[in-house]
């Protein structure tokens, strides 16, 4: 590639197009800095910034929705979707980027430019997310920028494309002060990358892939080489470990360029796994190659309800969780998610879309949401009661409820309702326990926030005139018993006997 011979132009501001491509939006006016073929300047050193475990929100969808005239509040006052996230212990947002989109105005250099102003000014971390394409990539869609076309099948010069494109946006977000701090070469990248129609996205040429990678990933070197800054590198696919670690080995076999994190989109309608099984692989990964695991998305159902007509994405619940969508069950998936990662060495993990609310933006399926049922919002807007969100903090506590059912006859078994399952319309519902081996004993474990108060009894099967008749002096709210989540501790066991 002639990398090194283009950039000495592009770092100087001068407009160039590579034969056979649209200077549309490759040619950004950019300042003068170091030449990529000289050393740092005299004095200056490289930064080694090192990044937090990753906690993150992709906020793409929140400057349209504003404009749509969305509001979104807490207990009744207005906040932004910045401010909660920020508020709740998000410290990244993620943003997509495409190149030159024509159907909308949103995602787009200029768009990216104002979130990522709002996230600095709240001094969150950034993550731009670069597709690649004029619209949506992921395994099933990845077409390359229409400036592109006419190069897509000569790799070498697309390669430059890619590497004076990326180079360049970086520069700019440099010269305004609005730097991210991560960068994503490509999304959901598991079969082929910009191709010129989505019939060629098989079979993978994994070679042609890694030439294109490679220039993404190079064009990030030489601009933290010739800056002094240390943008981390991410790669992501959407796949189970398994074809995750076959798709980094291929990659490596291949001369793949160093990269910082490989991020994956973690989403229980499509991948079956368990948060225990990614944190094995988070492992794994980064004993075999050096390589932190990123969950750059995910995302769990609070209700198969919906609040306009534009299908909803997701439906299923996480593997082994009950068939009871509610707040806490979405909270209790992404912090299990959190906790596999971080407790494996991983580098963090995001929440996609936790804002995208029904209202009257318009999107290629639709006018509204295909992800009100997932996001952290009611269908009014306000924030949910111990829902997702709360899986950014740091203040909850892993509380086990075990029962010792003897009393309740052999054929008992062990069921829990309480106010921490109530469903989107505020009905508590009925949630199986696990018996503990062959005993009597049922268990049931759920993340409370600290100081977290609520009524709650046993059942013996999962019908409401099951429930156990609970003792006049363990009665702590209502006629039924009563929790309280430590205010110090992390984990918490709550033991009864049925009945007494």
């Amino acid at each position: 590639m002639k990398q090194i011979k283009l950039i000495a132009n592009a770092l100087l501001g001068i407009a160039f197009c590579l034969a056979g491509t649209s200077c549309q939006t490759d040619a950004i006016s950019t300042p003068t800095v170091t030449s990529l073929n000289e050393a740092l300047p005299v004095g200056s050193t490289r930064t080694t910034e090192s990044l937090p475990f990753i906690k993150g929100a992709d906020l793409s969808y929140t400057n349209e929705l504003e404009d749509c005239g969305v509001q979104f509040t807490e207990n009744g006052v207005a906040k932004t979707s910045y401010e909660l996230m920020n508020s709740y212990g998000a410290n990244l947002v993620r943003l997509r980027l495409w190149h030159n989109p024509t159907w909308t105005k949103y995602s787009t250099l200029s768009d990216v430019k104002k979130s990522i102003k709002r996230a600095k000014d709240l001094g969150m971390y950034v993550l731009l997310d670069f597709h690649y394409s004029d619209t949506w990539t992921d395994p099933e869609q990845n077409v390359v920028p229409a400036a592109w076309a006419s190069v897509v099948n000569n790799t070498t010069v697309l390669s430059d494309s890619v590497y004076n494109y990326t180079l360049s946006t970086l520069q700019t977000l440099l010269s305004e002060n609005l730097l991210p701090n991560m960068v994503q070469i490509g999304n959901e990248t598991n079969k082929n990358i910009m191709v010129a129609d989505n019939s060629l996205l098989e079979p993978v040429d994994y070679e042609r892939n890694v030439q294109l990678f490679n220039a993404g990933l190079k064009a990030v070197e030489d601009f933290n080489n010739a800056t002094g800054k240390s943008i981390k590198t991410v790669l992501h696919v959407a796949m189970n470990p398994g074809d995750a670690n076959n798709w980094v080995a291929n990659l490596k076999a291949l001369g793949i360029h160093s990269f910082d994190m490989l991020g994956l989109s973690y989403y229980p309608q499509w991948q079956s796994y368990t948060p225990s099984e990614l944190g094995e692989f988070t492992s794994k990964l980064y004993q075999t190659y050096g390589i932190k695991l990123l969950v750059a998305e995910t995302g769990h159902i609070w209700t198969r309800e919906w609040n306009d007509n534009c299908h909803n994405l997701m439906s299923k619940m996480a593997t082994g969780y009950p068939e009871k969508p509610c707040p806490q069950l979405q909270k209790d998936f992404l912090v299990e998610v959190k906790e596999a990662v971080r407790n494996n060495g991983g580098a963090g993990v995001i929440a996609w879309a936790p804002e995208w609310v029904s209202s009257t933006n318009v999107t290629l399926w639709g006018v509204g949401s295909n992800w009100e049922n997932v996001a952290f919002f009611d269908f009014n807007n306000q924030l949910l009661n111990h829902g997702g969100i709360e899986f950014y903090s740091e203040n909850n506590v892993a509380v086990t409820f075990n029962v010792d059912m003897s009393n309740a006859g052999s054929s008992a078994k062990g069921y829990i309702t309480g106010e921490f399952t109530a469903d989107a319309n505020g009905n508590w519902q009925i949630f199986p326990m696990k018996q503990v081996g062959s005993s009597s004993t049922y268990t049931f474990t759920t993340h409370l926030s600290q100081g977290q108060t609520g009524a709650y009894y046993y059942l013996s099967d999962s019908v409401w005139t099951a429930r156990e008749t609970v003792p006049e002096n363990l009665q702590g709210k209502w006629n039924d018993r009563l929790y309280q989540a430590s205010s110090t501790e992390k984990e918490q066991i709550i033991s009864n006997t049925w009945s007494n």
